[in-house]
């Protein structure tokens, strides 16, 4: 009776030791589960965040800051447009340089004093200075080609008279053309 008893006990044992296994077994997967779970949350609030309502169904603020510096910049343009092209015969070409090298300062210390200086990684850093060039080789490619458009120049005005029209208006065009490229961005 006794051998029954230990071998009933033996028995007994074993599969208290078999559902101790299963128990730790659930008990990883249990655990396993929760950590998918909490990363499954943390996803979920990352797409939420990152959702947002189409920009053109709301008007913000913001909306109607941009708006009046646009209108600003375009009425002033207009100004600019008419009495550059008078302003440009009265320079020299020296003078003419120095508004082109004026143009790109703004465009770059605009750009950086008003949100780059918060970048921190020096890889975006120094992305600043191509941006900077971009913006400005694209407001002298806009200045030039709405000259073009309107009659001011054309391709038997001479480059030294286009070089000069183009630095009266190069400062207004570089200035909206730094104020589009930060207002756009969030």
């Amino acid at each position: 009776m006794k051998r029954k008893t230990v071998s009933a006990t033996k028995r007994i044992i074993k599969e208290e030791d078999r559902i101790e296994a299963k128990d730790d077994e659930i008990a990883k997967l249990e655990q396993k589960s929760f950590s998918e779970l909490k990363k499954l949350e943390t996803l979920e609030k990352q797409i939420s965040k990152s959702v947002v309502p189409h920009p053109l169904l709301k008007i913000t603020y913001k909306d109607i800051v941009r708006a009046a510096i646009g209108s600003l910049i375009g009425t002033l343009g207009h100004f600019a447009f008419f009495y550059g092209v008078e302003i440009a015969e009265k320079i020299s070409p020296v003078r003419a340089t120095v508004l082109y090298l004026v143009s790109l300062i703004l465009v770059f210390g605009f750009m950086y004093y008003s949100g780059f200086r918060k970048v921190k990684e020096v890889k975006k850093l120094l992305f600043v200075p191509v941006r900077a060039l971009v913006v400005f080789v694209t407001a002298i490619v806009m200045v030039t080609l709405v000259l073009f458009l309107f009659g001011f120049v054309d391709f038997t005005t001479p480059f030294m008279i286009t070089y000069k029209i183009v630095s009266t208006l190069s400062l207004l065009a570089v200035l909206g053309a730094a104020t589009a490229d930060v207002l756009g961005h969030d």
